[in-house]
Formats: C-alpha cells, sequence, structure tokens
C-alpha cells in the first residue's frame, strides 16, 4: 500500500474516532455523583415475592431476574438548574427515584417524548436510549439502584436523536 493512502486511512480513522468522541452527549451540572454502594452477584437471580394486602382488595407482587452475573450499584446524585445527564443506554434496568428535597425533571426518549416526574417521583430505565433535563429553578437529587450486566459500564454515553435539535436538548 501506497505510504499516501496509508496516511489518508489513518487520517480517516483519527478523524472517524475523534468525531464519534465529539457527538457523544456527556452529563452536564452533576455537581454531586457519588456511589452509595455496589456489589456483584455471579449467579443468575430468580426472585419473587409476594404480598397478601386485604386492606387494598389485591394482592402485591414483584419479580427480578437476571441471567448471567450483575453488579448491584446505588448511586446519589444532584443535577443543578438546566443540567443534563446526556443521551445515554444502560446494560441493565434502573429504579429512580426523585428524592423529596428535588426540584421536577423531564425525561426524554430516543422520539424526544417527554414525560415530567416530580419529587417523590419513582421510574425505570433500561436499555433504551433516553436524556433527563432538570428544567426546573431548583436542583434535581436521584437515587438510582442499577442492576446491569457484571463488568460492564453502568451507562453509554450516545449521540443525541435528531429531534432532539429542534428541541433546543443537547
Amino acid at each position: 500500500m501506497k505510504s499516501n493512502t496509508k496516511m489518508m486511512l489513518g487520517s480517516a480513522l483519527v478523524a472517524g474516532v475523534i468525531g464519534g468522541a465529539a457527538v457523544a452527549t456527556p452529563t452536564i451540572g452533576a455537581f454531586y455523583n457519588v456511589i452509595l454502594s455496589t456489589g456483584t452477584i455471579d449467579t443468575d437471580v430468580h426472585a419473587r415475592a409476594s404480598v397478601s394486602l386485604p386492606s387494598q382488595g389485591e394482592d402485591f407482587g414483584a419479580e427480578v431476574h437476571t441471567y448471567g452475573a450483575a453488579n448491584f450499584i446505588v448511586q446519589d446524585i444532584k443535577l443543578s438548574p438546566g443540567g443534563t445527564t446526556g443521551w445515554h443506554v444502560h446494560p441493565g434496568i434502573l429504579l429512580l427515584t426523585l428524592a423529596a428535597d428535588s426540584g421536577q425533571i423531564d425525561w426524554y426518549d430516543a422520539h424526544c417524548g417527554k414525560v415530567t416526574y416530580q419529587a417523590g417521583d419513582a421510574w425505570t430505565e433500561s436499555t433504551k436510549l433516553h436524556d433527563v433535563v432538570n428544567n426546573s429553578s431548583t436542583d434535581a437529587h436521584f437515587v438510582i439502584t442499577y442492576i446491569v450486566a457484571k463488568d460492564v459500564n453502568k451507562r453509554t454515553d450516545e449521540p443525541a436523536p435528531r429531534c432532539a435539535a429542534a428541541l433546543g436538548l443537547r
């Protein structure tokens, strides 16, 4: 291969790596970000609970299943007004609560559909592309429990979907 061709291919590779890194949308405005606990379970998890609630007229049930080793991680994070988690995905399931001292947040899916959560609300996230934005004038305060694949980062930054620019999202 000629040296000019090698140089052009090398330059294209470097530009692609730099360009790819530039389009990811990292977290902005996280001024408090603490992992409270992390643990690993090396076997499949198949846990089921059922509780009789006669006063409510119906029972409560919950299930958690993993196939393969998993990390359980608990994180406490605060996001300043105007802050964003950036567009990202997770290699598992998250259970989130917006703490009592929190301002509201806007949660966006890959099609820029928006759900607004208030202090005290809880929700789940999974492997789908999403972003969380603090559009309030108060700090947003999350507590997150991750159940994710072992030895894999708990999140992967991704480029914003096409719809984000039209909404002024990063």
